[in-house]
């Protein structure tokens, strides 16, 4: 079998049924796997998970929509690191195989366009990469000075809030602060509350006001 695949925005995907049904695995099965993928991919802000698995819908028999990925190459290399045996093996020659294929079809057919519209492809794909790029180093900026101050101010407006309910003694209050930063850390992968990403800002605030100790 080969994988069809597609062309979207300057790049080829794979279709994670026929994936599936290449290596021999149900197709509920992988698409629990790819799911674990991304968890983890995006424990890691400086990742788009979307660079691998792109999420997506179909229709089945029954004219119900059901879930499946589309797979970049970086996402099939991903899946076939993770199989063992022959049918990785196999996989692995094919999505290499038909990926180069793909690519290298498209590359024939920009020959066959005048140099002008062979150079406005060219500059299109280098637009595209970089507002790629750009957004994600916009994802990835930290807040700045006035919004840090946001932060702090909620944290400290949350904290004698809810003191009245805990300990309201300077010891407990302490401890209610430590709590609190402690547990904003843990929720947005930060430091300190100074390195929160400018994406998960809006989060953070509505993460503040519903907070409560764990202790």
């Amino acid at each position: 079998m080969q994988l069809n695949l597609v062309e979207s925005n300057g790049q080829y995907l794979a279709d994670s049924r026929d994936v599936a049904e290449m290596v021999g695995k149900n197709h509920f099965h992988l698409t629990r796997d790819i799911e674990g993928y991304i968890k983890v991919i995006e424990e890691n802000p400086k990742l788009d998970s979307q660079t691998f698995f792109i999420p997506s819908t179909y229709l089945t028999k029954q004219n119900k929509a059901a879930k499946h990925y589309l797979i970049t190459k970086q996402g099939c290399e991903m899946v076939a690191n993770k199989m063992t045996g022959e049918k990785g093996i196999l996989f692995t020659a094919a999505y290499v195989d038909q990926f180069n294929q793909m690519e290298r079809s498209l590359q024939n057919d920009y020959s066959q366009l005048s140099p002008q519209l062979q150079q406005m492809i060219r500059l299109e794909q280098k637009q595209s990469e970089h507002d790629k790029r750009l957004n994600q180093l916009e994802n990835n900026w930290q807040i700045d000075s006035f919004q840090q101050n946001v932060i702090q101010k909620q944290i400290r407006k949350r904290v004698y809030e809810i003191r009245d309910n805990y300990d309201n003694s300077e010891a407990g209050t302490r401890r209610l602060f430590a709590g609190i930063h402690r547990n904003f850390r843990d929720a947005f992968a930060v430091p300190s509350y100074r390195d929160l990403r400018k994406l998960d800002f809006e989060d953070a605030k509505s993460w503040i006001k519903s907070w409560r100790p764990l202790f």
